[in-house]
């Protein structure tokens, strides 16, 4: 109880920031280099904070992973500019239009080298919109081919519902349809291209405290009342390699039976089947919601903007956590974030949930994110709002993972007994 009281004390200090929606091209990602003089392959990872800011780090892949902290990163109109104290170190290049390369040079102890930067995996950076314009083009194209270049593409925007429904009717197979799952689910954590949000003003701070407080009740008792219940968990499992400069691609299929029964819930999967690989997420059905509201409360709270859910309007909410005051674990460890929380601003019913591990944090994981999505779904003749899809990407040094889990074929757990009548001699 104190820690929700702690939740509601957070509340009354709930900024009132409004984050800046922005699709122009990003230097975001994961971005591959080679550093000459003498020859090191260097892997750089960028990230954006709520607050506008940007972090980076560089790795020696060569000196197995060695790390060095970037200090301040900035992207000036096309212009990168970075420096490394630890190796007496800076760097200024330019940014192509497409936001996939980084020509530039690396200054070191007044020697200048040529040093770009290619992003990894990507030769195409482009629009939700675009994307469905490309795969119009792309009809009459084989399988493969479609598949090839989607493995390629990167999106800047969220893909909604309706749009990768409209891009599927494209595709002419099942690898350029995988293809799509994993372009879309590498999507999930980003914010929906700026028309499909709706205009609305930012609700006063009173309005904010009223939503956060209705999802602390909903988070509180109404996950507690789901009935007990067995549903089918399904991951699609996606692999890519930075050493050889594979792409994600399918890795595998596993299927599992999740129980929830008085509260708790368990996994059971198939006989003699292993686990997916990679990072995988578990508590959906109510735990990491009260673990991100309980960090949420120690961290730095405040309002993003609004999204159109299914049913209506969603106010969405992010945060911060430090490593300190986290419960978020990668590799048995606690480590700073970022969330972001969708909710019905009449109910406080949670409808999506992001973490995203801070890089600076994770060493030797270059990227560790969640996002869980929540919908309706009918139990016995009644309606409850339950975990319909989560998606885990992780990404080492080598090699990364991409985790699509769907939810489904839910079914009420409950025992029957039936009275026979004693045998008549």
């Amino acid at each position: 109880m104190k820690k929700w009281m702690l939740f509601l004390v957070a509340l009354l200090t709930l900024t009132t920031s409004l984050c800046a929606q922005s699709i122009s091209p990003d230097i975001a990602g994961i971005w591959n280099g080679r550093l000459p003089l003498p020859a090191v392959r260097i892997v750089l990872t960028v990230s954006r904070a709520d607050s506008g800011s940007r972090k980076a780090v560089m790795y020696s892949v060569s000196q197995q992973g060695q790390a060095y902290r970037v200090n301040a990163i900035t992207l000036a109109a096309s212009t990168v500019k970075f420096s490394i104290d630890a190796l007496h170190g800076e760097y200024t290049g330019t940014l192509n239009a497409e936001g996939t390369l980084i020509t530039g040079d690396w200054t070191q102890r007044g020697t200048q080298h040529q040093f770009n930067l290619r992003r990894a995996f990507v030769t195409a950076r482009i629009t939700g919109e675009q994307l469905e314009q490309t795969l119009s083009a792309a009809r009459g194209e084989s399988d493969d081919k479609v598949a090839a270049r989607l493995s390629r593409t990167e999106v800047s925007d969220r893909l909604s519902a309706a749009t990768l429904a409209r891009c599927e009717a494209y595709l002419p197979g099942p690898r350029a349809k995988e293809a799509l799952l994993a372009l879309a689910d590498q999507s999930a954590f980003l914010d929906p291209p700026a028309a499909e949000m709706p205009a609305l003003p930012m609700p006063d701070a009173e309005s904010r405290h009223a939503m956060m407080a209705l999802t602390v009740s909903y988070v509180t008792k109404a996950i507690h009342q789901l009935p007990n219940l067995f549903a089918t968990r399904t991951t699609s499992t996606f692999q890519d390699d930075l050493q050889i400069e594979k792409p994600l691609h399918p890795a595998g299929r596993y299927k599992a039976s999740i129980l929830y029964r008085n509260g708790d819930e368990s996994l059971h999967s198939q006989l003699f089947q292993s686990r997916p690989p990679g990072m995988t997420t578990s508590g959906e059905f109510g735990p990491v919601l009260g673990t991100a509201l309980l960090d949420a409360a120690q961290g730095k709270l405040f309002w993003s903007h609004w999204e159109q859910g299914s049913a209506g309007p969603l106010a969405v909410f992010r945060y911060t956590v430090t490593a300190d005051k986290s419960h978020y674990m990668v590799e048995q460890q606690g480590v700073a974030y970022q969330g972001e929380i969708a909710i019905d601003p009449g109910t406080g019913t949670i409808f999506r949930l992001v973490l995203r591990g801070d890089v600076e944090s994770i060493n030797p994981k270059l990227s560790a994110a969640i996002v869980v999505e929540y919908g309706p779904v009918e139990l016995g003749g009644r309606t409850y709002t339950c975990p319909l899809r989560s998606i885990a990407l992780s990404q080492s040094l080598v090699l990364g993972w991409l985790n699509h889990v769907v939810f489904d074929q839910y079914h009420l757990y409950h025992a029957t007994a039936r009275i026979l009548p004693s045998e008549t001699p």
